[in-house]
């Protein structure tokens, strides 16, 4: 399936997360009512080569928000392009002559965002597309501290940077509104049937089950 065939509700609402800084990534999220969340895009500075070494793609920090203001407006049709970022994200001056706008995601540090994506997961309430491709990697390696010995429970940190961003819109539990005529519960149904949209059997902070 590609996006460009994509057709989501009329009351879909949009959320965004990032992470900014050498690696960047923003991570676009669509809440229907009545359906898990929907990942729709993942637009990182970098892609993995070889054995899972990491590689930037070249571009500024600018061309990168603007970037990720053209994924955003593909969806949203010109909605305020705005990102749940860390309270000390980096780069955020270049990214500021951009269209893109980070929110500072305060009263939810890295160990709340983990624990409320390890929930989505748990209870199969998040979704991927079928062309996403940096964040499946990064769910696959991701590691969680063991409980016997962990004095934390934040996720072990690695190369992460598109999943914090998941982890930073997730965590603000992004809702739609409800209208006379919601969507249909089988709405995901359908697209998984039709569009290969799939859930995951990976624990994010766990690695591979």
């Amino acid at each position: 399936m590609k996006k460009e065939l994509l057709k989501l509700p009329p009351n879909t609402v949009y959320g965004m997360g990032a992470h900014v800084g050498r690696f960047s990534s923003a991570v676009i999220v669509a809440a229907i009512p009545d359906n898990p969340l929907l990942v729709l895009s993942e637009i990182p500075n970098y892609h993995y080569v070889g054995d899972g070494e990491i590689e930037l793609s070249g571009v500024t920090s600018i061309e990168w928000a603007e970037l990720v203001v053209r994924e955003w407006d593909f969806y949203t049709h010109d909605q305020p392009c705005v990102a749940w970022v860390d309270p000390d994200t980096e780069f955020a001056r270049e990214v500021a002559r951009s269209k893109l706008r980070l929110r500072k995601n305060l009263r939810h540090g890295p160990e709340l965002r983990t624990e409320i994506l390890r929930e989505y997961f748990l209870e199969h309430k998040i979704y991927f597309a079928p062309w996403l491709s940096v964040l499946p990697d990064e769910i696959s390696g991701a590691r969680w501290p063991d409980e016997a010995s962990a004095t934390s429970q934040q996720r072990v940190v690695g190369k992460d940077y598109s999943l914090n961003a998941l982890e930073m819109v997730v965590s603000r539990r992004p809702k739609a509104s409800v209208l006379d005529n919601p969507a249909p519960k089988t709405w995901l149904a359908r697209q998984q049937l039709e569009r290969g949209w799939t859930t995951t059997k990976t624990d994010p902070h766990l690695g591979k089950l």
